[in-house]
């Protein structure tokens, strides 16, 4: 057991590494650009199970592909929500739809 939780540590300070990285690419990038980090996020997320993680980068990877683009403000509230969704210890679709939620309230 402990040594399933010290590789969801791993996983999970890896994921924030790259996060990261996409929040210092973005500020420099259009959002469209930024489509590659996005994808191996989710990735990373899917196959180990980080299902708000997934739900969140997935919903980024569609305001990216708007033809208007994602504005900066819209890509910081993902990028928000996916550090917490991250560190989030439930994984199921209850705790991901209430992150949903709030990127979708502070847009209005």
């Amino acid at each position: 057991m402990r040594a399933e939780q010290d590789g969801m540590m791993l996983v999970r300070a890896d994921l924030c590494e790259r996060l990261e990285a996409l929040r210092r690419i973005s500020a420099r990038r259009p959002a469209r650009d930024c489509g590659e980090a996005v994808i191996g996020i989710r990735q990373t997320a899917a196959a180990y199970g980080l299902l708000p993680v997934v739900r969140l980068a997935e919903a980024l990877e569609r305001a990216m592909q708007h033809p208007n683009g994602t504005a900066p403000r819209e890509c910081a509230l993902y990028l928000d929500r996916l550090y917490d969704a991250i560190g989030c210890d439930r994984l199921d679709e209850a705790a991901t739809e209430a992150m949903m939620a709030s990127v979708f309230v502070r847009f209005s």
